[in-house]
């Protein structure tokens, strides 16, 4: 080979060479580190994890003496009747990270009430995926505080094994604990714990419910029937008797949870709830419709006569759209 011809190859060859160098980086595994969801919402509806993609089960880090003693000060904070207060003293806690767990859960004794909600909502703050075996031990503890923790932590980690474990917490004996459970299986497309979300949402399991449920119903939005919210719809003639006021209330939540739902399976069942006996009942469920297959407003005041008119109409107008 000549001297011209081997400038020749080496000019032609530098571009490939120069272009292999500049270009992007191979492509790193998909489990090489795990990823960061800090920034995920505590009840958007997310994708339920595999174990392969979760990191590896490990303690808490130990705090030094001094962070601990820090600490523990801000605990005592979280005793602290004004909200905005407590809500400081959370930021104060979670800032610790997942080192101030078991310092948090020697805490979990009390039963201040305002406290107990401060703790949970610190423990959530700072445990993850990590800390998944320890969520799955607290779901059956003793102390309210930790289950609660367990309740909603699980819904964060969104594992299908541990979401089954939430099951048996619909019945617990601590009502919160209860819809905390609802909240993280809905939230990751589950229907069990839907009619337990209803009542939430009613008023039934006390105040401060309401946003919480709205933000895990994407879960399940046009995933499923609802069937645990139609069955609330149903009315129970011996309810009607000895509690009518609070059996038609159920049924006036279920029509709003359905609305806010809003997909096909929700106006199927709105639709039922036309023959409604009750008055409001009825006409809520008038306004959801007017709403969902009609993008309309609420219906005037109007008679029972013209009430019952609309009713008539909006049926003709659901089967038109099967």
């Amino acid at each position: 080979m000549n001297a011209t011809t081997a400038l020749l190859l080496v000019l032609l060859t530098a571009p490939a060479a120069l272009l292999a160098q500049d270009g992007p980086a191979p492509a790193k595994p998909e489990d090489s580190a795990p990823a960061d969801d800090s920034a995920a919402p505590d009840d958007a509806a997310g994708q339920p994890a595999t174990p392969g993609a979760l990191p590896p089960v490990e303690p808490p880090p130990a705090l030094s003496a001094m962070e601990a003693e820090k600490l523990k000060r801000a605990i005592k904070k979280l005793r602290n009747d004004s909200d905005k207060h407590r809500h400081a003293a959370e930021k104060e806690v979670i800032a610790f990270g997942r080192g101030a767990i078991p310092h948090l859960e020697e805490a979990a004794t009390t039963d201040h009430a305002s406290m107990m909600d401060a703790l949970v909502n610190c423990l959530c703050g700072v445990a993850d995926a990590h800390d998944r075996d320890r969520v799955e031990t607290d779901m059956t503890s003793s102390l309210v505080v930790l289950r609660r923790f367990a309740a909603r932590e699980t819904g964060d980690i969104g594992l299908p094994e541990l979401l089954d474990k939430l099951l048996p917490m619909l019945a617990d004996a601590d009502r919160p604990t209860q819809v905390e459970a609802a909240l993280s299986l809905v939230r990751n497309g589950r229907e069990e714990g839907l009619a337990i979300l209803t009542l939430a949402y009613g008023g039934s399991y006390g105040p401060g419910w309401s946003e919480r449920v709205l933000a895990a119903l994407p879960g399940i939005a046009n995933k499923g029937t609802h069937d645990e919210v139609g069955k609330l719809l149903v009315i129970d003639p011996e309810r009607e008797k000895s509690e009518p006021d609070v059996a038609s209330n159920e049924r006036l939540a279920a029509v709003r949870l359905l609305h806010a739902i809003g997909d096909r399976a929700a106006t199927a069942l709105i639709v039922r709830a036309l023959d409604d006996r009750h008055n409001v009942v009825q006409r809520e469920a008038i306004n959801a419709l007017r709403d969902l297959l009609e993008q309309k407003g609420p219906l005037e005041a109007s008679s029972i006569f013209q009430q019952l008119t609309e009713v008539k109409r909006l049926k003709e107008v659901a089967a038109s759209k099967v």
